[in-house]
């Protein structure tokens, strides 16, 4: 009996730990979306190879993905440069991946692809398999607390991601959209 009592505590401060990661991350979803609001520029646009930041990314998320029984495809162009903030980058590359490892299916694959799409284009390119996408959903789906349907999955999030996503691409003057080919693919696709 006295032994449910003693682990208590250690379980409680480690719900405590995790609300407040959560709240740390929101806070800081929420200021990055003021700042944008405020049209704060990004502070340090600088020539970069964004065909490294997409594959430093994949790397990081390859374990994730094989935690979670789903296989991780990479098709990069080497060093396609492109003038940016490194961080921001980063950071929507890493919303797209963790986006596609919480939506898709056990034991399916995801595939990323980074590409010169036409003489002054880049095109990433993250799809997965999972529920389809409503048309609904594709126009929906960058707007704040925006969160699809519930029985796409057990997810925590507040339903920022994608809007700081949006944002991260508008700075660095490029489009972001989603597609679905209605079966089981979800496609999200950033042009710089």
């Amino acid at each position: 009996e006295g032994a449910g009592l003693t682990d208590k505590p250690a379980r409680w401060s480690g719900n405590i730990h995790t609300e407040a990661e959560q709240m740390r991350t929101l806070v800081e979803q929420m200021l990055t979306l003021a700042r944008a609001d405020n049209g704060v520029r990004p502070a340090a646009m600088e020539p970069l190879n964004l065909s490294d930041v997409a594959t430093d990314c994949v790397l990081a998320f390859e374990p994730v993905a094989f935690e979670q029984g789903k296989l991780m495809e990479t098709d990069v162009e080497p060093d396609l440069m492109i003038e940016g903030e490194e961080q921001k980058l980063k950071q929507l590359a890493e919303i797209l991946l963790d986006n596609a490892c919480k939506y898709s299916e056990p034991g399916s694959t995801i595939r990323v692809s980074l590409k010169q799409s036409s003489e002054k284009k880049l095109r990433f390119t993250v799809i997965s398999q999972g529920t389809p996408l409503t048309k609904e959903e594709q126009k929906q789906i960058f707007e704040r607390f925006y969160r699809a349907d519930p029985s796409r999955g057990k997810t925590g999030g507040y339903g920022l991601g994608l809007a700081i996503a949006q944002e991260i691409v508008r700075m660095h003057g490029g489009k972001i959209w989603a597609e679905s080919d209605g079966e089981k693919e979800n496609s999200f696709i950033v042009e710089f």
